[in-house]
């Protein structure tokens, strides 16, 4: 009994406590975050989808046809689940945010968060609820970028709903389109279903940016080798060399063909999806036009990226925001570090999109727009969540 009176008690840095990782902590904490994110993205979808659907509701009814009630309310309901699929990519990261940070405010709040540390747990042992949900939340945010959005806007497109229907048209009309190639100006009607050009135009161009050759034909088909393209019933005129008598007139050899192959560096493949941003593309024909568009389309690889990275983004922004709470209201809640929280998500949302948009349009490289923001969160997560924990200790 004396001997146990007088040993030391043991000291901060002489605790160990192990991590049990699927745990009753862990367990009830993961149902408690879950419920929170789910609450916040079913208001996100609710505020989306009510936005969507206001403008254009009439339109979506009449587009039901003679169905009657109940066909009309089936109708609507369909259009509602394909938005839902399609927005739900997008709201995802910022649901988890502040479904989290709505969390993280509670255990403040109901002074669990002091009853876990006194416990012995510290910050860093508390995360395994968030890692357990930021892999199955990352999982959803892949399937939601590389299935459900290319589903539910191919399903748009097809049936002519809603804003897609409009936009992607893919049936053949009297618009002419301008394609830029490295050497070739295209103007043509475009047969998006059959990869087509119909009254096309072809101007061949010189390095130096000189007009050498025009092709006018009704329509223009891929042939069976790459890169030829099997023009019908047209013309084609040839430009005089520059340094010809001809050239000071314009004069050049004129001739009319039925049929004729004509090298041409359209892929037919990017033809049959121009118009269409790459983020609503299906993952295989993305990954085929990452690697075969021209490198003046830069959005494909950025995409095709993006949609990887994105796997992490949940996990980022519920770590930064349970850090964040950690840092600034773990004892308390004060209306300014709440507010400055909430727009910090807000700002690492927007910002997030403005890095994919920048290399959406070649501005940055498509690893660095794909990777930056997720691991820069997580990076200044555990930073925080480190400091955290050193003065802990210390």
């Amino acid at each position: 009994m004396t001997d146990f009176l007088a040993s030391p008690r043991p000291t901060g840095r002489d605790r160990r406590f192990g991590l049990v990782a699927f745990g009753t902590y862990t367990r009830i904490l993961t149902a408690a975050h879950a419920s929170h994110v789910g609450t916040v993205m079913a208001a996100l979808l609710v505020m989306a989808l009510t936005l969507d659907l206001a403008p254009r509701a009439e339109r979506i009814a009449a587009s039901a046809g003679p169905a009657g009630p109940l066909g009309v309310t089936l109708h609507m309901l369909w259009y509602l689940l394909l938005r839902t699929c399609d927005v739900l990519g997008n709201l995802l990261p910022l649901g988890c945010f502040m479904g989290l940070y709505w969390s993280e405010i509670t255990l403040t709040q109901s002074r669990e968060r002091i009853v876990i540390a006194n416990g012995g747990r510290s910050p860093l042992q508390s995360l395994m609820p968030i890692i357990v949900l930021g892999c199955a939340f990352g999982a959803l945010q892949v399937t939601a970028l590389m299935v459900l959005r290319p589903t539910a806007v191919a399903l748009q497109i097809q049936q002519s709903l809603g804003s897609y229907g409009d936009r992607f048209d893919r049936r053949l009309n009297d618009q002419r389109r301008w394609i830029i190639l490295p050497s070739h100006l295209v103007q043509a009607r475009i047969d998006f279903r059959n990869a087509r050009l119909v009254d096309v135009q072809v101007f061949e161009l010189s390095e130096g940016g000189r007009m050498t050759g025009r092709i006018a034909a009704s329509s223009a088909s891929p042939g069976r080798e790459a890169g030829t393209w099997i023009f019908r019933d047209g013309s084609r005129w040839t430009a005089p060399p520059p340094d010809s008598p001809a050239a000071t007139t314009g004069t050049g050899q004129g001739r009319r063909f039925a049929e004729e192959p004509v090298q041409l560096p359209l892929d037919p493949l990017y033809l049959a999806n121009l118009g269409i941003d790459a983020r609503y593309l299906p993952q295989g024909t993305l990954a085929a036009l990452a690697e075969r568009a021209p490198r003046s389309e830069p959005s494909y690889r950025a995409w095709w990226h993006v949609r990887i990275a994105q796997a992490i983004l949940p996990l980022a922004m519920m770590l930064i925001a349970s850090a964040l709470a950690s840092t600034l209201v773990a004892q308390r809640t004060a209306f300014t570090p709440m507010i400055l929280i909430g727009l910090s998500g807000y700002f690492l949302y927007v910002s997030n999109n403005v890095v994919v948009w920048l290399g959406e349009y070649g501005q940055l490289h498509p690893l660095v727009a794909a990777w930056l923001m997720p691991l820069a969160m997580i990076v200044v997560a555990a930073g925080l969540f480190w400091r955290i924990e050193t003065a802990g200790r210390g």
